[in-house]
């Protein structure tokens, strides 16, 4: 659990930190982490504490962004399966099948989002948001691996496997 609970506070505090430059830097150039700290999640943590992440996170970039409540949340839920289903058939441990990986992720969760607020607003889509939605893709393959590597870096931190180890004492008096 300690391992979830720094997983969602790394990617809290990366939304923040991007909603903070997203006023002086336009959101194409910008990572989605909401998108990342769900791939970040569903490599390093199991399905349920994943789950869990990845909705927390869904949740809050729907507050951030403005979109409705849910909307983002139920899109991240679905890509962590999507993830968990590709992960155990690539090794996505490595910088650029992760990188791959997550600007194709990018791609269908921008066509996704789209179809939702399609149906759900009747808001329509503009063609000429392709170009931006393509370099953000780029922008999200390029950060994967190293989001990847720092959620790695703190699951391996807190993990607790090591911490456990037998510890015998050797006593110089005989033990009945």
């Amino acid at each position: 659990m300690k391992k979830a609970a720094a997983v969602l506070v790394a990617g809290l505090l990366g939304l923040i930190a991007v909603g903070a430059l997203a006023g002086s830097v336009p959101v194409r150039f910008l990572p989605d982490l909401s998108l990342l700290g769900t791939v970040a999640a569903g490599l390093v943590l199991g399905p349920a504490a994943g789950l869990l992440v990845a909705a927390s996170l869904g949740l809050t970039a729907d507050v951030m962004t403005g979109t409705l409540v849910g909307q983002q949340a139920m899109l991240r839920v679905l890509e962590l399966a999507v993830l968990r289903g590709f992960a155990s058939q690539l090794d996505l441990r490595r910088g650029i099948p992760l990188g791959v990986f997550v600007a194709a992720l990018s791609l269908a969760d921008a066509g996704l989002l789209v179809l939702q607020s399609r149906f759900f607003l009747g808001l329509s889509f503009h063609w000429s948001e392709v170009g931006g939605v393509l370099l953000r893709a780029g922008v999200n393959g390029l950060a994967a691996p190293l989001i990847g590597g720092v959620a790695r870096w703190i699951a391996d931190a807190l993990d607790e496997s090591e911490a456990r180890r037998e510890m015998r004492l050797d006593t110089k008096r005989p033990v009945l």
